[in-house]
């Protein structure tokens, strides 16, 4: 891996690789932005740089050459200078506080590794363990042995934290006391897509690195390119992914057309003359075929019809169509109903979305909503 292989943020690249060059790497960061898109790729390359032993460096620049024992030992998450801090799932017959991996089972441990492993082969791997939903005391402790005592490797020690908001308040209170007390070439990072939940004063003692969401554009070649898929299909899925490599890939996996073909397809029996039982049991099906998500993304897919229609009646361009598969039937359609209220439709569905988040019961939400686009519809 290089700065090249990872996705957009070209600024906070920049930014780290000035530090580097200019010998004012911080003695903390918060890599903070959406879930998925790539700020432990950025922390993991930026550690790989500190210590590689035969950087490649330009004017403006700074990289790893990828090629000596550090960078070989970075790409596989084995050096000793690199400290990976995650939740951990409870140990048995353990303390609340006791939740390092020495506590843990050769099962657990075993996960780990797998879960490791594949980050090591794809940096947007998610490190998701079944019930590790906190990083308790301990670890941070255990942390801070590790950075204090004396070390003969050469380089920066680089602590990442991944979901640093799954502190426990004992763990963050620790850790702040380890900000306080800042170690000679040694940096640790933060990594949050939930900013907000870290306790304000561990966010004023880092340097904030904001990683913006990636473009929908790019997120739409890198689809292309690395799983050689249709434009349609990644057009569809970067307006899904909003800004989130990892959401994009999540989809690759689900058959997004047919989801798509179901949703417009209950929209054209809402318009029949007579609809209410056989729209009732359509709904019924879509609610029960899988969980609340899947429910939410049909209805993005829908919005995203509507969203065509209005930008085809507004720009009369073809270019911002995201659904460019169906765009014979998307004209069809915005050319039957060329008055209707697209934006109030588009609200509508964005309402029904915030109220499912909300457990107000699915059926009523779904067909009351029907009902209203049939209105808008049909009225004009």
């Amino acid at each position: 891996m290089s700065w090249k292989n990872i996705i957009s943020h070209e600024r906070s690249k920049k930014i780290l690789q000035k530090s580097i060059l200019e010998n004012k790497v911080a003695g903390a960061y918060l890599f903070w932005g959406i879930e998925g898109i790539g700020k432990s790729a950025v922390a993991i390359e930026f550690a790989k740089t500190l210590n590689c032993q035969n950087p490649i460096i330009n004017e403006n620049s700074i990289s790893a050459c990828d090629n000596c024992r550090s960078c070989k030992q970075f790409a596989n998450l084995t050096h000793p200078n690199l400290h990976l801090i995650f939740s951990l799932p409870p140990a048995k017959n353990a303390e609340n506080t006791d939740n390092t991996i020495s506590k843990l089972s050769d099962e657990q441990i075993e996960l780990i590794r797998e879960q490791l492993l594949a980050k090591s082969q794809n940096i947007y791997h998610k490190i998701s363990i079944p019930n590790a939903t906190q990083i308790k005391i301990n670890a941070i402790r255990e942390l801070k042995r590790n950075l204090t005592m004396t070390s003969n490797i050469l380089g920066w020690r680089v602590a990442l934290i991944f979901n640093a908001e799954e502190m426990t308040t004992e763990a963050a209170n620790a850790f702040l006391k380890t900000l306080e007390e800042p170690h000679e070439r040694t940096t640790i990072i933060l990594i949050s897509s939930k900013k907000e939940m870290l306790l304000q004063t561990i966010v004023s003692r880092c340097q904030q690195v904001y990683f913006e969401p990636i473009p929908d554009a790019i997120i739409e070649n890198y689809l292309i390119e690395k799983y050689n898929i249709s434009q349609a299909e990644a057009k569809i899925i970067a307006n899904f992914a909003q800004g989130s490599i990892n959401t994009a890939r999540e989809f690759l996996d689900s058959n997004i057309s047919e989801y798509r073909d179901n949703i417009v397809e209950i929209l054209r029996i809402s318009l029949k003359n007579t609809y209410r039982i056989e729209l009732s049991e359509k709904i019924e099906e879509l609610i029960n075929t899988k969980n609340k998500q899947f429910l939410e993304n049909s209805l993005r897919l829908l919005q995203n019809w509507f969203r065509d229609c209005f930008v085809l009646l507004t720009t009369r361009s073809k270019e911002r169509i995201i659904n460019l598969d169906l765009l014979d039937r998307i004209i069809k359609f915005a050319e039957l109903f060329p008055n209707a209220d697209y934006l109030k439709i588009i609200n509508e569905i964005e309402h029904s979305i915030y109220l499912i988040r909300r457990n107000v019961n699915l059926q009523l939400i779904v067909f009351s909503l029907f009902l209203k686009i049939r209105l808008n519809l049909l009225a004009k």
